[in-house]
């Protein structure tokens, strides 16, 4: 397909979206084309479509004109959130998102960091949409965030099957509403029992927000899935993690790259491809949104390095440059004169240059300031490894 092609395509569906916003009394509607977007209520409120679009790709003209029917008024005209706690507190769940998800919200959404850079968000299940509700509900609903995300994982276990998964292969779940499958490793115990006769300890995997994939922690197994997970990662719509999850010793889930396995080299390659995506995603956005604020704060990037024990992330420390680093395996101090650059852990070198985090970012930054002095540099020249 031409870029022409997919042009019209975009704007046919676009058109196609227009029809349903109007049937919900939307009427001010105009089509942003390079941000693939409908924007109304004088450009005040944006629709972005891209996720839309991808949702239709497998639906046929039919399905998709009746797919659209139900989720654009839904979208456009959102419910409010209901004022008690009685009325809300069934309709609560919890879903897994990125945590670069929603940068541009106004609004304070309810979440959590549960995973590195996958954080748990609280939102209403309605019939035909979900809806993230402000921090500032919590208040009027008397609970704390915690309290919040706990009942709605509990309303979550209330409605996930439990059932014993085959141990020969890799296990692709599917149903009818996906909303919410990948916030199944959430629910207490679920993974742990539902792979009760594994030889290996289960592993999990959601590549995008809607999919869950669970393999047996096979070496040869797990080695396919990884493969075939990051790929689909890489091509998702809404990608989630090309991490691997599995259970600790108390049948908590935790990330696969905190446990010894044979598959250490995927592992941190999915670790680190995750920590760069997240990150990219977070130095571009902040790039466009405070330009004007970073012009003496360089973003850096986070880079990733094939060493001899695998695949590791790196963020560069310039001579004479206030940088904001992001969090990563090692610090590169970079100088003029090559021979005088060295690489550091990250955490021996925050401790020896005292380096902290920029307050209210997330994912984490370190802002560097000043070049270490001179003995500081030569201490961080003896704990340096090799390039």
């Amino acid at each position: 397909m031409t870029d022409i092609d997919d042009d019209r395509e975009r704007r046919d569906f676009a058109l196609q979206v227009f029809g349903h916003m109007r049937t919900a009394g939307v009427t001010d509607v105009s089509y942003d084309a390079g941000e693939f977007a409908a924007r109304y209520d004088g450009n005040d409120a944006v629709l972005h479509l891209a996720n839309l679009f991808a949702e239709t790709r497998d639906r046929s003209p039919e399905e998709t004109q009746e797919w659209l029917a139900r989720i654009v008024p839904a979208l456009v005209t959102p419910q409010a959130p209901p004022d008690s706690w009685e009325d809300v507190r069934p309709l609560l769940r919890p879903v897994l998102r990125p945590s670069t998800y929603a940068l541009d919200d106004e609004g304070s959404r309810v979440r959590r960091s549960l995973f590195p850079f996958i954080d748990e968000l609280l939102v209403i299940d309605y019939p035909d949409v979900i809806n993230f509700p402000d921090e500032s509900k919590l208040a009027d609903w008397g609970v704390t965030a915690a309290e919040a995300l706990t009942v709605a994982r509990e309303n979550l276990a209330a409605v996930v099957p439990v059932a014993e998964l085959p141990n020969d292969g890799i296990v692709r779940i599917t149903v009818d509403e996906t909303d919410y499958l990948s916030s199944w490793i959430l629910v207490s115990d679920w993974l742990l029992v539902s792979t009760a006769t594994f030889e290996h300890p289960p592993v999990a995997f959601i590549p995008d927000q809607q999919t869950l994939i669970v393999v047996p922690g096979d070496p040869e197994m797990l080695s396919e899935a990884f493969d075939m997970v990051e790929q689909e990662y890489r091509e998702a719509a809404r990608p989630l993690s090309p991490q691997g999850y599995t259970v600790d010793e108390s049948g908590l889930v935790i990330p696969l790259d905190l446990v010894a396995t044979d598959n250490d080299v995927e592992v941190a390659r999915a670790r680190a491809l995750l920590a760069s995506v997240e990150y990219n995603t977070q130095q571009q956005w902040l790039e466009e949104n405070y330009r004007a604020d970073l012009e003496a704060l360089y973003v850096s990037s986070l880079m990733m390095s094939e060493r001899e024990d695998g695949i590791r992330t790196v963020a560069v420390w310039g001579e004479g440059v206030d940088a904001a680093l992001p969090l990563a395996d090692f610090i590169a101090f970079a100088t003029e004169d090559d021979d005088r650059s060295i690489q550091v852990p990250f955490d021996t070198a925050v401790d020896l240059t005292g380096i902290a985090p920029i307050p209210g970012v997330h994912p984490p930054r370190f802002r560097t300031g000043a070049w270490p002095a001179p003995a500081v540099f030569e201490r961080l020249t003896e704990v340096a490894v090799a390039f």
